[in-house]
C-alpha cells in the first residue's frame, strides 16, 4: 500500500523532502567547510554519505508514496528493485570504487590541474584528473598515477594557493600568510631576514600585479634538520645563500626560514613563494642541496 492516496499528494510531500534534503545538504556542507578542526578526507566521507542517503530517500518515497507504483507488475517493480540493488553492490565493490571516487572528487575539489601537492608523501604537480585516476608529475620528472580511491583515502597537501581577485595589501598578506604558518616560532632577526625586510617584498610582490585577478601562488614549505655544533654559523651562510637566490630573482619573494623544533636535532622549515610552480621544480632541489653542503661544510665535528 502505497504511503499517499493520491499521486499529486505524493508528488508535493516529494517535492517538499527534496527542497529539504537539498538545504539540509547545503547547510552541513558549509558547516563542516568552515571548520578547521575537521580533515579534507572527513569531509569527503560526510558530503559523499549525504548525498547518497539523499538519493536513497528520494528512491524510497517515489517507489513507496506514489499509488501508481501500486499499479505496476509486481514483475516489473521486482526488477527495477533487483537492479538497485545490484547498482548499490556494485558501487560498494573495488570495481566502482575509482568511479565513485573521482565524483566525490569532482564535488568537493581538493585541488585542480597544475596544483602543487603532495599525496601521502608523494610531491609533485596534478598533470591530469580524469573519472577513475590523475597523474602527478614529481620532482624528479616522474610521472605517477595514481587510483581516485588510493587519493581519497591518503593525506592531502595542496601547496597552490588561489588569491582570486587583487584587493588590498592586507588581504593579499592575510591569504599568503595563512595557511602554512601553524609552528612558525619567530626565529631571531639576526639570523633570517628582518620582518620589514619580508614585509617589503611581500609589498613588491602585490605592487607587480596590474590586473584585477593574481595568478595562482605556491607555497612550498619543507622541513631540515640542522646539528646543534656550528649552528650559529651554518645559519649565518644559508642566510647569505638566501640572499643570493632573491639576487638572482629565482622566486618572487627571498626564501625564509624558520626553527620549528628541538629535538636531537634542530628542525628548520623553509618556505619557498612563486607563481610560478616550473621554479619549485627547478631550484627547490638545488637550494635544499646547496643548504646541505653548508651544513657539511661548516658543521663542527
Amino acid at each position: 500500500m502505497a504511503l499517499f492516496k493520491e499521486n499529486l499528494e505524493a508528488l508535493v510531500y516529494l517535492l517538499i523532502i527534496s527542497a529539504g534534503l537539498y538545504l539540509l545538504n547545503k547547510l552541513i556542507s558549509a558547516i563542516f567547510g568552515k571548520s578547521k578542526k575537521i580533515t579534507l578526507k572527513q569531509k569527503m566521507i560526510v558530503n559523499f554519505s549525504l548525498k547518497i542517503g539523499t538519493v536513497l530517500i528520494v528512491v524510497f518515497f517515489v517507489i513507496e508514496g506514489f499509488p501508481v507504483i501500486s499499479l505496476i507488475d509486481p514483475t516489473y517493480t521486482a526488477v527495477f528493485t533487483g537492479a538497485i540493488s545490484t547498482a548499490i553492490a556494485f558501487a560498494s565493490s573495488g570495481i566502482f570504487a575509482n568511479f565513485f571516487s573521482g565524483i566525490i572528487m569532482m564535488l568537493i575539489r581538493p585541488f585542480e590541474i597544475d596544483d602543487l601537492v603532495k599525496i601521502e608523501g608523494d610531491k609533485g604537480i596534478i598533470r591530469a584528473i580524469n573519472i577513475t585516476k590523475l597523474k602527478l608529475e614529481t620532482f624528479d620528472n616522474i610521472i605517477i598515477e595514481k587510483s581516485n580511491a588510493q587519493v581519497l583515502s591518503s593525506k592531502i597537501v595542496n601547496y597552490t594557493i588561489k588569491l582570486g581577485k587583487k584587493k588590498t595589501l592586507e588581504d593579499f598578506k592575510k591569504k599568503i600568510l595563512a595557511p602554512q604558518d601553524i609552528g612558525f616560532k619567530g626565529i631571531y632577526e639576526d639570523l633570517s631576514s628582518s620582518k620589514n625586510e619580508f614585509e617589503d617584498n611581500l609589498k613588491k610582490a602585490y605592487e607587480s600585479f596590474s590586473t584585477k585577478y593574481y595568478p595562482k601562488l605556491y607555497n612550498f614549505t619543507f622541513r631540515m634538520a640542522f646539528p646543534y655544533r656550528g649552528f650559529r654559523v651554518i645559519i649565518d651562510k644559508v642566510a647569505e645563500l638566501c640572499a643570493s637566490y632573491q639576487e638572482k630573482n629565482i622566486f618572487r619573494i627571498k626564501p625564509q626560514f624558520d626553527i620549528v623544533d628541538y629535538n636531537i636535532s634542530i628542525a628548520v622549515k623553509f618556505r619557498l613563494l612563486t607563481f610560478n610552480a616550473q621554479k619549485i621544480f627547478e631550484f627547490q632541489p638545488k637550494f635544499a642541496d646547496d643548504v646541505f653542503n653548508i651544513i657539511h661544510t661548516y658543521k663542527i665535528s
